[in-house]
């Protein structure tokens, strides 16, 4: 090789190097179609074409021209490095001769930029109009097909492009020629895959759609619109099929709809992933994500074409960490085995594939099928079986339920039918008791009645009180047997009215007398506040009697203290009667049920009153039958209020005559002799009326039911007993404050405190050999009996109470009351006798040593031992208290002995008040405690120490302290004082005087020390 040929060899390769696939050529390039061996002739035109950049030539003007060649498909980028320019392409294709003079078709799906194509010198298709420039230039995007007949095999084409609105542009996209069958068919084989594609999908969505709005399910909804968008943006992408079904959407349009669509789509599927695998995916990446769509759909919504398409596909950079994002979200949700997560894996591949596949093909990187629409409906319909298969799981299984339920409701309609013939023979049966039970009853009544008014000799007070408070509860008792009967009554509409013109003051007032009673251990006040002229009602007013009983008797069930009011007014001739209470007030839950049948508010151990639960209720229907309503309000804490309504009575009704209660309303309603109000005071009673005897047993008893006091202090009053009875536990625990008590007999079931917490309540102050508690009740079962001996209780007798059984338990505990305060009096005489043979001992060796030293001295203290064991032995000390002087002086003595004996050991400190002989004390307390303060206090240390006996007077007692500086006591040792063991071996003074103490006051010693620094012991003695 010559130097020559070596440098053209150089030349040539740079210039391939460096022009890539560009060539320079003044003759036009030639496609060779005609060896095409197929039935259907249809191929495409890709190969060399000839370019001649920025020049629009018609097909005479190419010929002899200088041009570039260049490989087809590409785009003006690539062959002249700006996207928007414009130029003309030609070539010459030799087609196979068996089509000369036969009809062909050229077919261009789509080009990013406006042409027009010439066949020979004819002009074949358009689209859009080619332009210089950006004003000129205007494009269209939509398939086009034209067709013509070759005259020879070769035939020129000439296609001229521009491209001013789109960031592609150029000869981009493939062009087809073939016969005109063979091109229709494979079109319309295209057309049908992709509009049954987007239909099925678009029907999909509208299911979806429609599932949501009836089973309001948020990611059905999500799904049904991922799906819809999905197929609506398939119409707007390639190859544009809205150009077909749409021909007045412009280019412009239907390219922002084709990128808002796209940016939804991605939107929704970002939402979809999100609603799938919520404790997985982000929240926070979610809504990263999906304020960059809106972002950008708002963007796209006002920009022109050239400005959102470069934006987007920048944005669209995204898409890379987001797939790989969402690979680690799936993965992870698999792991937590969500089966939706395998599907959406899948899914994900094949929408990542789909879209690396079809953008490969749109840059003409290689010739293939683009399969997004496909991969998408597939994913699809895998969530659709998926989703399918969960609906069938959930029907079969409603299914089985209904039929499960189908099952239970048979069972339950016998069921009910069987408890309704229960509740019928109930019914009956509560009738035919209350009817046998009212027989006894009424004669119980009569002869009680009987024997009051009718005896020939004069009854004693305290037996016409029994018999009184025998009438009462036989009465209360007949009222709650017309309740049961009434219930049965009003169920099978058998009750028939009586109305009359019913003069509403006095039927109020006469109800108002039944009832006093119950408020005599009550600081309850009733007020009437009717006219005496107030209009007739027409009611039965018998009927009328019960409903105001019921109400008042619940009004005064449910207050404590207060009022309880009765008012009346007329609206548009109906008669309003308001029953106003100041009581404990209706929680509002239980207001809509207020007046159902055997509802109560409260069924615990605090319950008020009792009852079956009827009284409203028959209230209720009553005041119905009379053409009038009932109604209630209420506020907790304050009150209720309970208004029914009457009409008023007009001339045609008949005047009641009898305007005050008969004796047959008597003896169906609770009465009294005596209509008085008591002022709420507790009240006592006493077996005896002469004197008073100094060792009664005192019980406290409580309960909140007058007619049970009654009863109680009626059994127990033969006995020799002074009794006090309260209302409450409230008051009980008052009591116990101000005064002593032997026993305590409480109800369990009481209101705001129960017998139990009131048993607990006074445990924590009393022992129970110090305090004796009887609980009674009429709950039996074991679970009852085993809380109240929790809570404290000495005994437990249920109701009925058999005044036998309660005489005999109430004696039981009252003597061993008395036992054990005898027992701690014998102590304390005891405690006195111990005199201890070495103080004897040394006070005599003291008064014979003092006999040769101070002979004045030694009769003194001779004097004072004298008087110290006078005092001893006198009987006194086995009284429960003597007067404080007593002790001073006993103490005196002892004193002056012991500091003869230890001299300038002991010193003795007096911070005393004068006092009134009127102040008792319990004996040899005094003593035992300076006694304790001198031998463990001041004469374990060597030097000795004082003794301060401090006694001053205050507002509610005597206040006692012995104060010593001896040698104190360590925390622990306190709190063991009077903690002793059986096995242990201790003194009994200390321990004698804290129970003593205890006994009598309800406070014991008060006891302070510190370790070498002293002790105080103290105690008060109440006025």
């Amino acid at each position: 090789m010559n130097l020559k040929s070596f440098y053209f060899f150089i030349l040539s390769f740079l210039s391939l190097f460096v022009l890539g696939e560009k060539a320079f050529a003044s003759e036009t390039t030639i496609i060779d179609i005609s060896k095409v061996e197929s039935d259907t002739f249809y191929t495409n035109l890709n190969g060399n074409w000839t370019f001649f950049e920025q020049a629009l030539l018609m097909p005479n003007e190419v010929n002899g021209r200088k041009g570039t060649t260049v490989s087809i498909p590409s785009s003006f980028l690539n062959q002249t490095g700006d996207v928007n320019t414009f130029g003309t392409y030609t070539t010459t294709i030799k087609i196979p001769e068996r089509y000369i003079g036969q009809s062909l078709a050229i077919y261009i799906p789509y080009e990013y930029s406006a042409y027009t194509l010439f066949v020979n010198n004819i002009e074949l298709l358009s689209n859009g109009t080619v332009g210089t420039n950006s004003i000129t230039h205007q494009a269209e995007m939509a398939p086009k097909a034209g067709y013509f007949m070759p005259d020879s095999t070769e035939v020129q084409l000439t296609l001229q492009l521009s491209s001013f609105a789109h960031i592609r542009g150029g000869f981009e996209n493939p062009i087809y020629i073939g016969e005109v069958a063979a091109l229709s068919r494979t079109v319309s084989i295209d057309l049908m895959i992709n509009l049954f594609l987007i239909g099925a999908i678009f029907i999909i969505s509208l299911f979806m759609l429609l599932l949501a709005f009836y089973s309001r399910g948020t990611t059905i909804f999500i799904f049904a619109l991922f799906t819809a968008l999905i197929a609506i943006r398939s119409l707007f992408a390639v190859p544009f099929y809205y150009t077909i079904l749409f021909p007045f959407i412009s280019w412009e349009t239907g390219t922002q709809l084709e990128y808002i669509l796209t940016t939804a789509t991605s939107m929704f599927y970002v939402m979809l992933l999100w609603k799938w695998h919520e404790q997985e995916f982000s929240k926070k990446v979610m809504y990263f994500l999906v304020v960059i769509h809106l972002s950008l759909i708002i963007i796209i919504s006002f920009t022109q074409p050239v400005f959102f398409q470069d934006l987007f596909f920048k944005v669209f950079t995204l898409t890379i960490p987001t797939f790989f994002y969402l690979l680690y979200v799936v993965y992870r949700s698999i792991r937590r085995n969500n089966y939706i997560a395998k599907v959406n894996a899948i899914g994900t591949f094949l929408i990542f594939f789909a879209f690396f596949n079809d953008y490969a093909i749109g840059n003409n990187w290689y010739d293939g099928v683009e399969i997004m629409l496909p991969a998408i409906g597939l994913y699809i319909m895998i969530h659709v079986v998926v989703l399918s298969r969960d609906f069938a799981h959930s029907i079969r299984k409603i299914h089985q339920q209904n039929e499960h339920l189908s099952v239970l409701n048979k069972s339950n309609e016998q069921l009910a039918t069987q408890l309704q013939k229960e509740m019928k023979q109930k019914d009956n049966f509560l009738a035919n008791t209350s009817h046998e039970l009212r027989n006894p009853l009424h004669g119980i009544i009569n002869i009680t009645q009987s024997i009051l008014q009718n005896a020939k000799a004069p009854l004693n007070n305290e037996f016409m009180e029994d018999l009184k408070l025998q009438l009462t509860i036989a009465r209360h008792m007949a009222r709650t047997l017309d309740d049961l009967l009434d219930i049965t009554r009003l169920k099978e509409h058998r009750i028939q009215l009586n109305k009359k013109a019913v003069n509403l003051q006095a039927t109020v007032v006469g109800v108002v007398d039944m009832l006093n009673v119950l408020i005599e251990q009550k600081n309850v006040r009733i007020d009437v506040h009717i006219a005496n002229d107030f209009p007739n009602v027409a009611a039965d007013s018998n009927r009328l009697i019960q409903i105001l009983f019921n109400l008042l008797h619940n009004a005064i069930k449910y207050t404590h203290e207060g009022s309880i009011t009765i008012e009346a007014e007329t609206k548009d001739d109906i008669a309003h009667i308001h029953v106003k209470d100041t009581g404990i007030g209706i929680q509002p839950e239980l207001l809509p049920v207020i007046f159902s049948p055997y509802e109560q508010g409260d069924s615990s151990m605090t319950s008020i009153g009792g009852g079956l639960g009827l009284g409203l209720n028959i209230c209720q229907q009553l005041v119905h039958m009379q053409n009038g309503t009932i109604s209630v309000s209420s506020i907790v804490g304050q009150g209720s209020i309970f208004t029914f309504t009457l009409p008023l009575a007009d001339d045609t009704l008949q005047e009641e005559t009898n305007l005050t209660l008969t004796p047959t309303m008597d003896a169906k309603y609770l009465t009294t002799a005596d209509n008085s109000f008591l002022s709420h005071t507790p009240m006592q009673s006493s077996s005896t009326t002469e004197g008073f005897l100094v060792n009664k047993p005192k019980i406290l008893i409580v309960d909140d039911d007058a007619v049970n006091l009654k009863i109680l202090v009626n059994v127990l009053s033969k006995e020799n007993y002074e009794m006090t009875t309260v209302t409450s536990g409230h008051e009980a625990l008052y009591q116990l404050k101000k005064e002593k008590w032997d026993l305590v007999i409480s109800d369990v079931m009481m209101p705001n405190m129960s017998g139990y917490e009131l048993t607990h309540a006074i445990r924590e102050h009393y022992a129970l050999s110090e305090l004796p508690i009887i609980l009674l009740t009429a709950r039996s079962n074991v679970e009852d009996i085993y809380a109240g001996f929790v809570a404290g209780a000495n005994d437990y007798v249920t109701k009925p109470v058999e005044a036998l059984e309660l005489r005999a338990r109430v004696h039981a505990l009252t003597a061993l009351q008395a036992s054990i305060r005898d027992r701690l009096g014998v102590e304390a005489a005891w405690l006195q006798a111990q005199l201890r043979p070495h103080f004897i001992l040394n006070t005599i060796n003291a008064i014979i040593s003092l006999s040769e030293i101070d002979f004045q001295k030694m009769l003194t203290l001779l004097d004072q031992f004298s008087y110290y064991l006078q005092s001893s032995f006198q009987l006194k000390n086995v009284h429960q208290t003597i007067p404080i002087s007593s002790e001073l002086e006993l103490l005196k003595s002892y004193l002056y002995i012991e500091q003869t004996r230890f001299e300038d050991r002991l010193h003795i400190v007096w911070d005393a008040d004068d006092l009134e002989d009127s102040v008792m004390i319990p004996p040899l307390v005094l003593q035992t405690l300076v006694e304790n303060a001198i031998n463990h206090g001041i004469l374990e240390k060597v030097s000795g120490g004082t003794v301060t006996i401090r006694i001053h007077s205050k507002e509610l007692g005597t206040e006692i302290s012995i104060i010593d500086d001896g040698v104190g006591m360590s925390e622990g040792q306190v709190q063991s004082l009077f903690n002793i063991s059986p096995s242990e071996q201790r003194g009994i003074g200390l321990l004698n005087t804290e129970q003593r103490l205890q006994r009598l006051y309800g406070k014991g010693l008060s006891i302070t020390s510190k370790l070498n620094e002293g002790t105080t012991v103290s105690f008060t003695l109440p006025n």
